[in-house]
């Protein structure tokens, strides 16, 4: 991935948060005739204790064609990405005295890459999404939990799906939220955000600018 120094985010944290906050990973993979193939679907983290090997879990199901590429691959790779936007030059004050500014788009994107296994088996695949469950439940008043389904459903349900663990080998993050502009100039972006109904993106431009200037 292409990143600016200014941009690089070298905490993994940061990485971490994104795959909590926006745990929609787009998967993708190389079939055997040299074809790319990609598909959607959610992750959560897992690090094991011992080791301290990190690890991307999920399911999916079995009728899925990217599966063969995911049964014992050392090459996949997986993006999570944020909120994002345009931006608008009128959000920067200094636009008003040179007009010299041109539109952009901000965000952030964490590219994974991995090895991957399957592994179809009903326990692992019941943890999978438990803890997914769980995590995305999370603060909810009421939360669903998976036992709230009955068990003879849950079975014949987790019969389509099979499970899928994602060693991960390496990382690259870019958080890209106006940090080589003037101050004035972000504070205009920060404010323009907050205006314009976009809380996420806004609280994103403070922490990523927080951590550059902290540099």
């Amino acid at each position: 991935m292409y990143i600016p120094k200014a941009y690089l985010e070298e905490d993994w944290e940061q990485v971490e948060y994104l795959i909590k906050k926006y745990p929609l990973g787009t998967v993708i993979t190389t079939q055997q005739d040299g074809t790319i193939i990609a598909n959607h679907i959610p992750f959560f983290f897992k690090q094991d204790k011992e080791t301290g090997k990190k690890y991307l879990i999920a399911h999916m199901a079995k009728a899925n064609q990217q599966l063969p590429t995911l049964v014992s691959s050392d090459n996949v790779l997986v993006i999570f990405q944020s909120h994002d936007t345009y931006i608008t030059p009128n959000y920067y004050p200094g636009k008003q005295e040179t007009h010299k500014y041109v539109p952009t788009w901000d965000f952030a994107s964490a590219h994974i890459y991995g090895k991957s296994r399957i592994v179809d088996d009903s326990d692992f695949v019941r943890d999978q999404i438990t803890h997914l469950t769980n995590q995305q439940e999370n603060g909810k008043p009421d939360a669903w939990k998976v036992s709230d389904a009955p068990e003879g459903y849950l079975k014949v349900m987790q019969k389509a799906i099979t499970g899928l663990e994602i060693e991960i080998v390496s990382t690259e993050c870019k958080y890209k939220f106006e940090q080589k502009m003037k101050r004035t100039d972000i504070d205009g972006v920060i404010e323009g955000l907050g205006q314009d109904g976009l809380a996420d993106v806004k609280g994103l431009t403070v922490e990523a600018n927080k951590r550059y200037d902290a540099k």
